[in-house]
């Protein structure tokens, strides 16, 4: 039996999102070093980007309409920078004090 494109299509989807989730599950190893913790911040939120432009493109069809995916994909970046933002915050009041 044959897969259709837009099955090969979805199944390789599943599995760079499961290669995502495996670099995450990594990432948040908790034996890490306490002084790149901002990088592995940053890390996961980059991961978290990527796993959401695949929904976008493979599972809600924006492929066919890159304006919408642009568009959301500019709202979540913006989301997860105000995210990393305030965790760089939160780990430099304590620096300030």
């Amino acid at each position: 039996m044959t897969m259709t494109t837009s099955e090969k299509s979805l199944l390789r989807a599943w599995g760079l999102m499961m290669a995502l989730s495996i670099a995450l599950s990594i990432a948040a190893e908790p034996l890490r070093p306490q002084s790149y913790l901002l990088a592995w911040a940053a890390f996961v939120c980059m991961v978290a980007y990527w796993k959401a432009r695949i929904v976008l493109s493979t599972y809600l069809g924006l492929k066919a309409a890159p304006g919408a995916r642009a568009g959301f994909s500019l709202a979540i970046a913006v989301i997860l920078a105000m995210i990393l933002g305030s965790f760089a915050l939160e780990l430099a009041i304590p620096a300030l004090r």
